[in-house]
């Protein structure tokens, strides 16, 4: 069994979610939840409208009143101290790290391919995709609190958040909530309740006490700690989106939702007080330096002891001090030594000769530990014995949800799945079972090999090398013989074959964006090469706007050259008489390989940007005219025509990414990972060179 700190740590990268699931089950999770609130349960009566979710919101707002008032003081207390103020607020952020990641973490599944359809979703798309800073490089609310940490100063922040469970500073503690949290992230569809919950709560709480202690050191407004708002403008619309999120999925869940997104919310309000409690305890006791430096040594002292065998302090060995579980005994020789000045840091041979570019120990500690160690200097000597245990033992690690036997055996075997048809309405949900994921592995390994096999046939357009600028010329060329057809040269189809090609496109173009699904990871989501591709599935999926909606405007298209169709996860679905098996071959492709976004970025890479060009200009322009000749809506086609554009569209941004990516590689791996790239693009149409657009699917006509 792990603790919370090795849960972390495990759960902070892009394609875990499999691994969790098959260690914990969501019904064990939901038990450990309700069993932790007591009888502490939030009336559901507060869940019913958006009047009565205000009034919760100040509710909860004002239990943390106490807690608001408490940091105050702390906050006078040390302010009169330079190097206390840079100290306590360096050591707050740093404790608030594992729970602010996990924040981010929570909303990133929400919306999957299952329930592209529903409000709740692209709600809770919109929540996600504000934080990650959609559009923008390197600007999600992870991101920037990384430059807080900066800010403060703070040494081995590291070149990004993924190494916090690393970083020994941080208490045990402090990451039980946050990798509860994590875990919770990992079950969109069984705990969707829940999930929703903890965000509502976040969402009404404003500026939590312990980040308002932070903000007031740090240059960064409040509104990057208010996870309420906006980080990016202020605005207050992602706690009422969360409400919005919250009623939209009542609406389809009923009073079993409420439960759940109660239960969750109660959860989230009794673990974060408790939280800003524990910080706080931390913080008072760290208004005496020593206990800084406790901590500091406890840290350090596993490889002290490698290099000071035979060294001394007044006599006594150091190794035998440091070996020992009291760190206070090491102090109080090393204040004796002729190492120390009491009460004077600067003239200390401690810190101005024995760690100076010409001293033994120069490099041995960063800028945080110098800092703590001017501090205790500075305060010495102390009048009165430290309180017990150290500051470093008190906050404990609480541990995670019970592990269990996880849903490896929930879902059906996939050895029954003989055709890509049986697997597509398994494949579009997030939980799958340990064989459905095998199934997801073999499957793109032998779509991708198929792929190979025709690059190496020459059917592949993209240069056969890659060079800088040279796929934008690539684009444009690409545009331009698109466009150098006449409209004339093309025959226009029957109503039938227009009807037909509709129908078999359903499978299809109902999980448009799939391939990127996970790129909404917050570990990629703001990356340099990953930031277009997750505003490019933000795109597809409407912005969170239920009109805008891709799959939406699809489904309208497809009640009028048919009529009503069952949601996309109704099994009945994926039965109906209109589809052929092949119409499932590439969504299923699409659905496994939008799982792996680290394993084959480059892959999907190519396959985003062969996607992104199929039908832009004369291909879009033709099904426009196909659909209106018969009185259609083309809003579908004449959307993509525009958002797919070379200059400022997803064919743009497609090429940006591969760029992007392929810049940051060293030159001599380039060609490999642009053979992979390439092997991508072909993805999409491994079989024949043609667009999907123009692909004439099987007819269905005698079932009209």
């Amino acid at each position: 069994m792990k603790n919370s700190r090795q849960y972390f740590s495990k759960l902070l990268g892009p394609e875990v979610g499999d691994d969790v699931r098959s260690i914990f089950c969501p019904n064990d999770i939901r038990a450990n939840l309700s069993c932790s609130i007591g009888k502490d349960i939030i009336s559901h009566k507060k869940f019913a409208d958006t009047e009565m979710l205000s009034k919760l919101a100040n509710e909860s707002r004002a239990r943390l009143a106490t807690y608001h008032e408490e940091f105050s003081v702390l906050s006078e207390k040390v302010n009169a101290d330079k190097e206390g103020n840079n100290s306590l607020r360096s050591k707050a952020a740093l404790e608030s790290t594992p729970f602010f990641i996990a924040t981010q973490y929570l909303m990133h599944s929400v919306s999957g391919n299952w329930n592209n359809e529903s409000r709740y979703a692209m709600s809770a798309l919109k929540i996600h995709a504000i934080d990650m800073g959609v559009g923008q490089p390197r600007a999600s609310r992870i991101n920037r609190y990384h430059e807080v940490l900066r800010d403060l100063s703070i040494a081995d922040a590291g070149s990004d958040l993924l190494h916090t469970a690393e970083d020994s500073r941080i208490s045990e503690g402090a990451f039980s909530m946050a990798a509860n949290m994590m875990i919770l992230s990992h079950f969109p569809e069984s705990l969707t309740g829940e999930i929703l919950g903890v965000n509502l709560y976040l969402r009404h709480c404003d500026i939590l006490p312990n980040f308002k202690f932070i903000a007031a050191r740090s240059s960064f407004s409040d509104r990057l700690f208010s996870l309420g708002v906006n980080p990016s403008n202020g605005n207050k619309g992602l706690c009422e989106l969360s409400e919005k999120a919250v009623l939209e999925y009542f609406e389809e869940k009923r009073i079993e939702g409420m439960k759940a997104v109660c239960c969750g919310y109660t959860w989230a309000r009794q673990k974060t007080e408790s939280f800003n409690e524990n910080i706080l305890n931390i913080l008072t006791r760290w208004l005496d330096p020593r206990e800084a430096a406790r901590h500091f040594v406890n840290r350090r002292k596993p490889e002290a002891c490698l290099y000071h065998e035979h060294a001394k302090i007044n006599k006594v060995s150091m190794q035998k001090l440091l070996n020992s579980d009291d760190e206070q005994s090491f102090l109080e020789q090393l204040a004796a030594s002729s190492l120390v000045r009491a009460g004077n840091p600067d003239s200390s041979p401690l810190l101005n000769g024995l760690i100076s570019a010409h001293g033994k120990m120069f490099r041995i500690f960063n800028r945080d530990d110098i800092l703590i160690l001017r501090r205790w200097i500075a305060n010495l000597p102390y009048d009165s014995a430290p309180l017990q245990p150290a500051a470093h033992l008190i906050w404990k690690d609480e541990g995670v949800f019970p592990e269990g036997t996880g849903n490896g055996g929930s879902a059906p075997n996939c050895a029954i799945f003989k055709k890509a048809r049986q697997a597509y309405p398994r494949l579009l949900h997030t939980e799958l079972s340990y064989h459905e994921q095998e199934y997801t592995r073999k499957y793109i390994s032998q779509w991708l090999s198929s792929a190979s096999r025709a690059v190496e046939k020459g059917i592949c357009t993209l240069p056969h090398k890659w060079e800088p600028g040279g796929l934008r010329k690539w684009l444009h060329d690409q545009h331009e013989i698109s466009n150098s057809h006449a409209d004339d040269q093309y025959e226009t189809q029957s109503r039938e074959e227009v009807v037909a090609d509709v129908l078999s496109l359903a499978p299809l173009t109902m999980i448009d964006g799939a391939w990127l699904t996970g790129f909404s990871h917050p570990a990629i989501a703001s990356s340099d090469s990953g930031y277009t591709l997750f505003e490019t599935l933000f795109d597809e999926l409407g912005n969170g706007v239920y009109k805008q909606n891709h799959p939406v405007i699809y489904r309208e298209l497809l009640k009028a050259v048919y009529g009503d169709f069952p949601d996309i996860s109704d099994p009945s679905y994926a039965g109906s008489q209109f589809f052929g098996n092949k119409d499932f071959e590439l969504p299923v492709f699409w659905l496994s390989i939008g799982r792996y976004p680290q394993t084959y970025e480059p892959e999907i890479l190519g396959l985003n940007l062969a996607m992104e060009i199929s039908g832009v200009g004369g291909g879009y322009r033709r099904t426009h005219k196909a659909l209106s000749k018969y009185g259609y809506p083309t809003m579908f086609v004449d959307l993509h025509n525009s958002i797919d554009n070379i200059a400022t569209g997803h064919s743009a941004w497609a090429v940006s990414s591969i760029d992007t990516y392929m810049s940051d590689l060293p030159k001599t791996i380039r060609a490999k990972y642009w053979a992979r790239v390439r092997t991508g693009f072909v993805a999409l149409n491994p079989v024949r060179n043609l667009t999907v657009i123009s692909k004439i699917r099987k007819k269905v006509r005698y079932f009209l």
